[in-house]
């Protein structure tokens, strides 16, 4: 893993932990790069809801689900979670 790569993944997670309120992130492989998930279990959302936005923009691809208290023994579940990938291989140029 390059080392942009490491640091873009590293920063996503540490502002998602600040900022959804003091819960880790969880980083996981995907085929093309790392997946950041940041598990919000609180009666009000997050401790900042803008700078999970932010963080979350600073991926490739991001998103948001939501299962509702009454699908978890009244505690509402949210997972926000973004993605950093790979970058794209450059293709050589076509000498012909």
């Amino acid at each position: 893993m390059n080392d942009a790569l490491r640091q873009r993944t590293w920063e996503i997670a540490e502002r998602l932990s600040r900022a959804g309120g003091g819960g880790e992130a969880r980083l996981t492989t995907i085929a093309d790069g790392f997946r950041i998930e940041l598990s919000v279990i609180r009666p009000d959302g997050p401790d900042d809801p803008p700078a999970v936005l932010a963080a979350l923009a600073l991926g490739d691809r991001w998103g948001h689900s939501y299962s509702p208290a009454f699908r978890n023994n009244g505690v509402a579940r949210e997972i926000v979670w973004s993605e950093v990938h790979h970058p794209a291989p450059v293709p050589a140029p076509d000498d012909a």
